[in-house]
């Protein structure tokens, strides 16, 4: 491609070098406007979206309050009531708002981050460097003054003078070199790299809406039911309106009805459940009148108010000892009396005929209740009599019923890890080509199954884009030590679908949900541990470490000299699981005498888990990775022996099998543990209150140690002598690991029981690296909080060298262990 300036007019510093330098500043001064403000609107976009997320999730709760309202609704059959319809639509909208909420997140990312960067980062070098050329031009234009002033009779500042000249000419032509180079390079790069970072938001928006057409397109069979349920409404609710419309006439059949009723009150079974409005007199006070709603239930005599009170208030609770007769003494028309034998009610009817039928109601009540008395008395001694009959063959029928039974990184990223054996297809429904991932679990998911993990939210499952996020290298570590073949293993070593149909890739999402919520919230599918069958069996249990992978700066002796380990020869205990085509994490095997079991015993029956593992294809290579196994820490004596030492089987819990899985750097079977209910920060008390991830820190493993940090386990906790994770990878010269808890804010001031901080025993171990980057992280943290805030050029120090250790500490770890020989030494204090 023709440079934007030519490089010899640059030489010649001429008039047209100038001009072209003067239009190119200036183009790049437009360019960094322009992208200035297409940070703040995206972030102004970015804000207005979390705005109308907020007001939509405030929607989404009045929905659901308004399918409250219609809890009690009757209208149609309780499946398809008005309430579970707008939870449904409530739903829809909650998952459309997750979705929204990754979008802006990618917004986040793929937008303002990528463009902040290349204004911060490219632009910033060009400012730099023109600051030199200006620099080293003006120094130049003095020194040419300075030589054509210089007089002939001055031999000596003639030469001086012009030996300066060339000096500045010199570097005048290197500064300027250097400045247009990087003019050229920024207007080369900022094409490809605006359009790719524009790319990666259109691939964003893509995403969202192809999940909001999915998840309506599996919504769409319910709206359509929906919309049924509303048609057959709106004609209940039309024939409803035609039989109200005939209300007027009420009142003319119920005067036909009273003057029925009044016509046959000689027949005390005409009139029943008779009920309505009478005036009653009150026994207190002034004694006035009250109109309240009266009516005979379960043989009483009750009322309640109009409006208020629900509850009834009871005039007389047994009929059998009350009698009615008309009130002839009282100056008030259509009075009756209800006596009882200790005391009296003085009743008023609206009218003759009103009080007549109360009467007779009254009257029929009374000997109904007798009725029913006498039926109740019959009842009770017919089930008794029944009862006894039926109790000797019900307790033989109980005793005799049985028991109950050349392309982008991204790119490059995605084909390294869909190459992991199982990755090529999702975890969790079998979708090709996944595009997502759960880092923390080490598997690859389709874009659906992502959206359930995420709904689950971080502590469970923490999903990332293959192509759009960006990856830490410890990231790529935990990917390659476990994948989907590995997991499912774990996850799905007894698959009942009894409890959750299996999802697949063209299923129904509240198939998927169910299926995903089953195997990693309830765990339904996780093999337990041995059991006291198992254990009676067994003499003791160990885990099978990690061979160590040689980086190729390593010599190969190493490997070859462990070719000889003991095999392992598999015992009939658990024939059982190994009949399964996917092989067990667990296996037992029978070890040989040279095994120290730690139980006394030779040749014994040993539970080994992770022996029998999958063989994952050497990824090194392509992915620019070492193993997590390789340690910063030489192989010690402990670490010669294929399996950990025994425990006793009374010790076998999944908190103690994921300290030895971290002690034997077996990621596969710290996720088994972690599945069977393992904290990841357990205390052994034992080993002076060590955590899992200290012991780690003691094998040098940096995927291993990324693991544990993902799923949990916390940088703040500390052993019996006062020491975090930090303080223990500084004693053992670990400087990857150093690197790696610095990133995630480990406390630099915490201090053991010897007031050291991890400074402290940096400097006594003499450990230069561990030093420095202890001491950057310090600055950068007192530059912070003196209010350089975070574009402080120690911030950018801090990252670029952090950086250079992050990478070196997993492409070259032999080049960071300088220091371990005192580090080791340290470490027996």
């Amino acid at each position: 491609m023709r440079p934007t300036i030519d490089f010899r007019e640059c030489l010649k510093d001429s008039p047209k070098f100038r001009t072209s330098l003067e239009g190119s500043e200036g183009d790049l001064e437009i360019l960094e406007a322009r992208l200035e403000r297409m940070v703040k609107l995206c972030t102004l976009m970015i804000e207005t979206g979390k705005s109308f997320k907020r007001a939509s999730s405030d929607f989404v709760i009045g929905v659901r309050d308004l399918a409250s309202y219609f809890k009690d609704d009757d209208l149609i059959v309780d499946d398809t009531k008005v309430c579970n319809c707008l939870n449904k639509f409530a739903h829809e909208m909650s998952e459309m708002l997750k979705y929204f909420t990754i979008l802006l997140d990618q917004a986040n990312r793929s937008v303002c981050k990528n463009l902040a960067n290349f204004i911060k980062n490219d632009i910033k070098k060009v400012k730099d460097s023109k600051k030199d050329f200006e620099k080293i031009s003006d120094e130049l234009d003095s020194a040419l003054v300075r030589n054509a002033g210089v007089q002939r009779s001055k031999p000596l500042e003639c030469e001086e003078a012009a030996n300066q000249l060339k000096a500045k000419r010199s570097g005048f032509s290197l500064a300027s070199l250097d400045y247009v180079f990087q003019i050229n390079i920024l207007h080369s790069k900022k094409r490809f790299d605006i359009l790719e970072t524009l790319l990666s938001f259109m691939h964003a928006q893509s995403t969202f809406f192809h999940q909001g057409h999915e998840l309506f397109k599996e919504f769409e069979p319910e709206m359509k039911c929906v919309a049924t349920q509303v048609e057959e409404l709106s004609a209940k609710a039309s024939l409803e309106r035609k039989d109200m419309e005939q209300r007027h006439s009420l009142v003319q059949q119920k005067n036909i009805k009273l003057s029925q009723n009044n016509s046959n009150t000689s027949n005390e079974t005409s009139i029943q459940h008779m009920e309505g409005y009478l005036f009653k007199k009150t026994s207190k006070g002034f004694k006035s009148w009250v109109r309240r709603w009266f009516m005979i239930q379960n043989n009483q005599f009750v009322y309640r108010k109009r409006s208020g009170v629900k509850e009834c208030s009871v005039m007389e609770e047994d009929l059998r000892l009350c009698t009615v007769k008309p009130a002839h003494e009282t100056e008030r028309r259509f009075c009756f009396d209800v006596l009882s034998p200790s005391r009296s009610h003085m009743l008023q009817a609206e009218t003759e005929d009103d009080c007549q039928m109360w009467i007779t109601e009254i009257q029929t009540g009374i000997t109904n209740a007798f009725r029913s008395a006498s039926n109740v008395q019959n009842q009770v001694e017919e089930e008794n009599e029944m009862n006894r009959t039926l109790q000797t063959s019900t307790d033989e029928d109980k005793v005799a019923s049985p028991p109950p039974v050349q392309q982008s990184k991204a790119q490059q990223r995605m084909e390294q890890l869909l190459s992991i054996p199982g990755n090529d297809h999702c975890c969790d429904c079998g979708s090709p080509e996944p595009r997502w991932t759960s880092i923390n679990l080490g598997i690859t998911l389709c874009i659906e199954c992502s959206g359930i993990h995420r709904s689950f939210g971080v502590h469970l499952s923490k999903v990332r884009s293959i192509t759009l996020d960006a990856w830490e290298q410890e990231q790529m570590k935990v990917m390659v030590e476990l994948g989907n073949d590995i997991v499912n293993r774990i996850y799905e070593a007894s698959v009942d679908e009894s409890i959750a149909t299996k999802a697949t890739f063209d299923c129904k999402r509240s198939v998927r949900e169910n299926w995903v919520r089953s195997k990693y919230v309830d765990k339904a599918f996780v093999m337990k541990l041995p059991g006291p069958k198992v254990a009676s069996r067994a003499r003791g249990w160990s885990v099978k470490r990690k061979t160590k992978r040689p980086s190729p700066s390593r010599s190969l002796n190493k490997d070859e000299s462990h070719s000889d380990l003991e095999s392992d020869v598999t015992s009939g205990l658990m024939e059982a699981r190994k009949i399964n085509s996917k092989p067990p994490v667990l296996s037992v095997s029978n070890t040989s005498k040279d095994c120290d079991s730690g139980l006394g015993a030779s040749a014994t029956d040993v539970i080994v888990f992770g022996d029998s593992e999958i063989e994952v294809p050497d990824l090194t290579t392509s992915l620019d990775l070492e193993s997590s196994e390789d340690s910063e820490v030489e192989d010690d004596g402990e670490d010669t022996k294929s399996t950990t030492s025994w425990e006793d089987m009374s010790k076998l819990d999944p908190n103690m099998l994921l300290y030895k899985a971290a002690q034997a750097r077996n990621l596969a079977v710290m996720l088994e543990a972690l599945a069977n209910g393992a904290d990841p920060n357990w205390v052994h008390e034992e080993e002076e209150g060590k955590t899992p991830l200290m012991k780690v820190v003691e094998t040098g493993s940096l995927s291993a140690c990324e693991f544990l940090l993902l799923n949990g386990a916390k940088l703040t906790r500390e052993d019996k002598n006062g020491r975090t994770p930090l303080h223990h990878a500084t004693m053992n010269g670990n400087t990857g690991q150093v690197c790696q808890f610095l990133k995630r804010g480990a406390d630099l001031h915490s201090k053991d029981k010897k007031g050291q901080d991890p400074l402290d025993i940096a400097v006594s171990t003499a450990n230069a690296d561990i030093v420095t980057l202890l001491r950057l992280a310090k600055l950068n943290e007192e530059m912070k909080e003196s209010g350089g805030g975070f574009n402080n050029p120690g911030d950018d120090t801090f990252q670029d060298v952090f950086r250079d250790f992050s990478n070196m500490a997993s492409n070259n770890p032999e080049k960071l262990k300088r220091s371990n020989t005192t580090g080791s030494s340290s470490n027996q204090t």
